[in-house]
């Protein structure tokens, strides 16, 4: 056999075993593959499902995000009008106010007026009646002194009306002694 020959025959002995190797990783590998492909198959599965996941929550939540645009808009537009009403309502009140103000402080001086010209003719009429007390007074006193004058003459009187009495009794005393 010559060299070539048994070159062959080893190559062929070496490829047939590098085929049955071959054949035998091959088929592991094909096996591993399998398995990945399963595993890949799953995990594409699983993430398709993510996907939709995510799909359906990304459309809730620009529809939630929709919707509180939605709410936002009709709030700040309620707010809004709310906010136009009570400040007319407070500008109609203040306007309330200020009338009231005004028409009070009218009334107040009307009434201050009033009140400062009352009190004005009152004190005249004090005025008046404290002169007129003032004769009054000094006609009692005048009056007083002239009474305490006629009181002294009075007694005077008295005093005299006494002694003539005194001198009527005695003179008839006398007189009956006279013609007794």
């Amino acid at each position: 056999m010559d060299a070539q020959q048994i070159a062959e025959k080893v190559r062929d002995l070496i490829m047939g075993a590098m085929r049955d190797e071959f054949r035998e990783f091959k088929a592991e590998v094909r096996g591993q593959l399998e398995g990945f492909r399963i595993a890949v198959e799953t995990m594409s599965k699983r993430m398709d499902a993510v996907e939709r996941r995510m799909d359906s929550l990304e459309r809730r939540i620009d529809e939630t995000n929709k919707r509180i645009d939605d709410v936002r808009e009709e709030l700040t537009k309620r707010i809004d009008s709310a906010r136009e009403e009570l400040t007319a309502r407070i500008d109609e009140t203040n306007r309330r106010i200020d009338d009231v103000r005004e028409e009070l402080t009218k009334r107040i001086d009307d009434l201050r007026d009033e009140l400062t010209a009352r009190i004005d003719e009152t004190n005249k009429r004090i005025d008046e009646a404290n002169r007129r007390i003032d004769v009054l007074s000094t006609r009692l006193e005048e009056n007083t002194r002239e009474l305490g004058g006629l009181k002294a003459e009075i007694a005077a009187l008295r005093s005299r009306q006494e002694i003539i009495e005194d001198l009527v009794r005695r003179v008839r005393k006398l007189e009956e002694k006279v013609f007794a």
